[in-house]
């Protein structure tokens, strides 16, 4: 296995409880935070789509040719590119623009040499669109959504990963099965997220049992720390929540999982009801301790 480590852009989501809103690294060129992610020792590299969809086409094209440049020269490879606009909801008119916004990002990730398209679905549990929308309606949502997208990055030799995760429709392993079943496309995969693993997923099931039933679905990997339960959680420091990295890497050894582990480094984000943390202590946000602290807990356990 290796390390890779995700790049934020300041304001990546669109969402009210999120602590990620400015890092270190948020306001530096793309190229520049690539270098800097080598400089750490990292083999991968990770992006949200929102650092490049917002570009004009010149942009565009000038900030990929030095993400590549810098990629080539570092030896380094792109893991993925993560595109968190979908959601479960009633509205026919979002869903499209959902879908085109995701289109657009694997586009993206085609150009910059990305192998897969990681999407947290939103919605159905939080927020709670279960009020208005059955659970049989959300499951085809769901496959139709993931369907459209999977099919568009087939086309384009990508794989379309989806994210199990608590307080989403897909929170654990036998809905995810059954939804992937149901899109049947060889190139729909999963990421599986250890906060989601130990938040959402073992007061049901061993971690263990659940990392064997994604099994050889499972093609990214998110790390991060976590500490709660399902609606009262927070992303902590690595090594200070409840995630077991080495029962993790044992399970993903026994799956036969080789691909990246990636550092998702979300700072402050607070889940549930509880909103923003507290956003005093500026070390979090500086990614270039993150980086290196990251590196040097994660590399213990994924080698």
């Amino acid at each position: 296995m290796k390390l890779s480590f995700e790049i934020w852009p300041n304001y990546p989501y669109q969402m009210g409880i999120v602590g990620v809103v400015t890092n270190s690294w948020g306001d530096k060129p793309l190229d520049w935070c690539v270098e800097r992610v080598a400089s750490y020792g990292y083999e991968g590299v990770d992006f949200i789509d929102r650092s490049f969809i917002d570009l004009s086409d010149k942009e565009l094209g000038e900030t990929i040719e030095k993400v590549l440049r810098v990629v080539d020269s570092k030896g380094i490879k792109v893991a993925s590119v993560g595109s968190h606009h979908l959601a479960i909801t009633p509205w026919k008119y979002l869903i499209k623009g959902q879908i085109a916004n995701v289109k657009k990002a694997i586009d993206i990730a085609a150009r910059i040499g990305a192998p897969t398209v990681v999407s947290y679905i939103d919605g159905y549990y939080n927020p709670p669109t279960y009020i208005m929308i059955s659970r049989k309606e959300a499951k085809q949502i769901f496959v139709d959504m993931v369907k459209e997208c999977a099919e568009y990055a087939g086309e384009r030799g990508l794989d379309f990963s989806v994210e199990p995760h608590q307080e989403t429709l897909i929170n654990l392993p036998d809905i995810t099965l059954e939804l992937i079943e149901a899109i049947g496309l060889d190139n729909v995969k999963v990421t599986i997220d250890f906060g989601g693993l130990y938040l959402g997923i073992k007061p049901h099931m061993p971690v263990k049992e659940a990392i064997a039933a994604f099994g050889k679905l499972i093609n990214h990997v998110h790390a991060k720390d976590i500490a709660g339960t399902i609606g009262r959680w927070n992303m902590c420091w690595f090594g200070g929540g409840i995630v077991n990295f080495k029962e993790c890497a044992e399970a993903l050894k026994e799956v036969g999982y080789s691909g990246f582990i990636s550092v998702e480094w979300e700072g402050w984000f607070k889940g549930g009801i509880e909103g923003v943390g507290d956003l005093n202590q500026g070390g979090l946000a500086d990614f270039d301790r993150v980086a290196q602290e990251a590196k040097d807990f994660l590399e213990v356990y994924f080698k």
